[in-house]
């Protein structure tokens, strides 16, 4: 904690000054965010850590397996799959989709 404050600093010269000045800023916007309507980002409304952004899309798959959330990591390329790795994708949707498993019994 005093770690995170004393890299905040900012007149080197006077060091005890600079850190109870950090040490009320950041009180002062934490108590100040309990006044935040619950739409405006602060320190107590942030993204989550792992919030890549995603708005769900209105169209439902047919299948469960596809209605995971994401988005690419870069420009997307097109790859055709060898007739081996389209059967283990295949085979990999069939064994992991809700709605396969009654027939699999």
């Amino acid at each position: 904690f005093l770690n995170k404050i004393k890299k905040t600093m900012k007149n080197k010269a006077h060091v005890e000054g600079s850190i109870c000045e950090a040490y009320l800023a950041q009180e002062i916007a934490y108590f100040s965010s309990h006044y935040f309507e619950p739409h405006v980002l602060c320190s107590r409304h942030r993204v989550q850590r792992n919030d890549d952004g995603v708005v769900n899309d209105e169209r439902q798959s047919t299948l469960s397996i596809f209605n995971f959330p994401g988005r690419t990591a870069g420009k997307g390329t097109t790859r055709w799959l060898s007739d081996k790795e389209l059967q283990a994708a295949h085979l990999h949707v069939l064994l992991n989709c809700v709605e396969v498993k009654e027939y699999l019994g």
